[in-house]
């Protein structure tokens, strides 16, 4: 029987992928979780994956359908999981994001708008409004899921690169003025995970990102969610940037 944990976590963006594994790591750590999904194509999937924690782990799992992009969006699903579990948030992991793959003057104002919205603010909006619960209880970790992107700045990622290199700064400052309340600000900068984008690729570009990659392989999801159970757990660990990568920093 695994060991329940005080408070609950939310995890944006949390029906797929890299997600998805940190939903279940959470969960096998003893966290009731927040799953949240945007499409009406990921519902079933976040609904199986609720089920599945609640049966594996036993703990609490709801769904949560909304973008995170909007303000009373992100409200009305922190609201939710405090009426489903209490007042005490454990653990946000700001996860959700989307991606382009164009020089800059080729995408449009509404192209890197949108991302930057969902990126970057919708990870605002929901550390503005959990803050308040971890201040009260002077307790609490907040993850940004960011990318090697923000470091290195490949080709063809100018609003994704600004967008995960903004929420370093985001979380460095965030770090400066809650750490004196035992909230811990840390981010996860991941290089290629092997996730459903991936499919999409022609395979003589997975095999050149492979190739580029010193351990000449794309890590498992469930290798991030052993990141964010790390950074969960060590409790001396604040204000830092972990880039699980295999050893590779760019995409290309």
């Amino acid at each position: 029987m695994y060991k329940k944990m005080e408070g609950f976590a939310i995890v944006t963006g949390s029906a797929r992928g890299l997600g998805a594994a940190m939903v279940r790591q959470l969960a096998k750590e003893g966290y009731d979780v927040v799953i949240n999904h945007v499409s009406d194509s990921s519902r079933e999937i976040a609904e199986n994956l609720a089920v599945e924690v609640r049966r594996e782990y036993g703990v609490g799992a709801i769904v949560f359908q909304g973008s995170i992009e909007d303000y009373s969006t992100c409200k009305a699903m922190v609201d939710a999981g405090v009426e489903a579990f209490g007042d005490k948030i454990a653990v946000l992991v700001n996860n959700a994001g989307i991606q382009h793959s164009n020089r800059f003057e080729d995408m449009t104002p509404e192209e890197y708008e949108h991302l930057i919205k969902v990126e970057l603010l919708g990870s605002m909006h929901c550390t503005h409004i959990v803050l308040p619960y971890m201040q009260k209880v002077k307790d609490g970790c907040i993850v940004f899921i960011t990318s090697v992107a923000g470091i290195c700045g490949p080709e063809g990622q100018a609003d994704y690169s600004a967008a995960k290199a903004g929420m370093h700064g985001f979380m460095r400052v965030l770090n400066s003025e809650n750490a004196r309340n035992n909230i811990r600000v840390n981010c996860i900068a991941p290089g290629a995970f092997r996730t459903d984008i991936f499919n999409y690729f022609p395979q003589e570009v997975v095999d050149g990102i492979t190739a580029n990659i010193p351990l000449r392989r794309m890590g498992d999801p469930v290798e991030c969610a052993e990141c964010l159970s790390y950074i969960i757990n060590a409790k001396f660990l604040a204000g830092q940037i972990i880039s699980p990568n295999g050893g590779g920093t760019t995409f290309g």
